[in-house]
């Protein structure tokens, strides 16, 4: 579900921190925040459901994400870690259905800027809603910290 309004404030925080039930990142400015949480399994088999959601000043939006086994955001976000020292172009993870995209570019100077879009509902209908927030993390111990969450 979609929801929009205009943000409370916009107050600088962490870049990145663990959470009860999931993970925050937040741009450095402190107005762009993703956060991801509450991984759980709805049904007994390899289905993995958890919600993202995305916060930007003017900007609140919300969805539950479904994956199988995470459809391999563990092993993407690992291989970031293990590429600290950056890469070549856009690498890109997306969910089973279409309905959650995280975007990973280096600047070649030590970070790496995420771009989290979700899309709902009935992603893969191109008339879809969609919104985007964008954050940046240390290419190092940020990224790192984000991979062992995940």
């Amino acid at each position: 579900m979609l929801s929009l309004s205009k943000a409370a404030g916009c107050h600088p925080a962490p870049v990145y921190r663990t959470l009860d039930d999931g993970i925050e990142l937040v741009a450095d400015d402190g107005q762009a925040r993703v956060r991801l949480l509450g991984p759980q399994r709805p049904f007994a088999d390899d289905f993995v459901d958890f919600r993202v959601e995305l916060q930007d000043c003017g900007l609140n939006a919300a969805t539950g994400v479904r994956t199988i086994e995470g459809d391999g955001l563990r092993s993407w976000t690992n291989t970031l870690a293990d590429s600290y020292a950056g890469w070549e172009g856009e690498q890109s993870w997306e969910s089973l259905e279409r309905d959650a995209r995280i975007s990973a570019r280096h600047d070649g100077r030590g970070h790496v800027t995420l771009r989290f879009v979700i899309r709902g509902p009935r992603a893969y209908d191109e008339a879809a809603w969609k919104a985007s927030v964008s954050v940046s993390l240390d290419a190092g111990e940020d990224i790192v910290g984000f991979a062992r969450e995940i």
